[in-house]
């Protein structure tokens, strides 16, 4: 049943988005390749290497590496895959299997909520937004001149240019983060502070969703059961 599940998804999500160097359409149709002749090692190493050499997926991929995962019982990377089809594609049967599957596998973090699907709004729409800053500062801007070329006073559209014109510039140049991680390593160490000498707050087994707040060097901050604790970087799972 769960393997007709993921067939399924991948059926009616199948779809032309491509995207990248001729390199990366390349891994892509060479994994597609092995994937349709049931060789799903071989094609679980391009997409691989798509993902996380060159941050770079599609819907399908996802789809089927959260499948191919799941058949060889890698629970938390099928879990992570499919997430990060979650991110791109929010549906409702995409958010209840997830929950399944941490439900069943007494996974603590994964109630799916508004916060996903505002990231989910966030990546898709944050480019318009950008550009509609950076429009409405050229026609403030325009406005400026014409008003300053008839001798009007000019009030207060210099302070409202500038404001719209570094909102733009922020939206462009930095990127908000998704603030949840996936636990990969097994009995990972829950400490009070960034730094291997801090006390042990609790240890942590694999598969858990976790939100952390900020970085520190290799070390992040994280919340867990309400508490707040340091986990390394090199433990979690990021989502692209």
């Amino acid at each position: 049943m769960t393997k007709l599940f993921f067939f399924f998804l991948v059926c009616i999500s199948f779809q032309a988005s491509i995207e990248g160097k001729d390199s990366n359409h390349k891994l892509i149709s060479d994994g597609d390749s092995l994937f349709a002749s049931q060789r799903f090692s071989e094609s679980k190493e391009q997409y691989l290497k798509l993902f996380f050499e060159r941050k770079v997926s599609t819907p399908s991929t996802l789809l089927k590496l959260a499948f191919i995962e799941e058949s060889m019982d890698n629970f938390v990377m099928s879990i992570f895959f499919l997430h990060q089809y979650y991110l791109f594609n929010p549906n409702r049967a995409v958010k209840s299997k997830i929950e399944e599957m941490a439900n069943q596998k007494k996974l603590n973090g994964y109630s799916i909520d508004e916060a996903d699907y505002a990231y989910f709004l966030y990546r898709n729409y944050a480019q318009f937004l950008e550009a509609g800053f950076l429009i409405f500062s050229f026609i403030l801007f325009l406005f400026l001149l014409n008003r300053k070329r008839k001798g009007v006073s000019l009030g207060y559209i210099p302070v409202f240019t500038l404001i719209f014109l570094f909102a733009s510039a922020y939206f462009y140049n930095f990127h908000l983060p998704y603030k949840r991680a996936i636990l990969l390593q097994d009995r990972a160490l829950l400490m009070s502070g960034p730094s291997s000498g801090s006390s042990v707050i609790d240890v942590l087994s694999q598969g858990h969703r976790l939100e952390w707040i900020e970085e520190n060097d290799i070390w992040l901050e994280v919340k867990w059961n309400e508490k707040k604790g340091w986990l390394k970087k090199s433990e979690l799972l990021f989502f692209l």
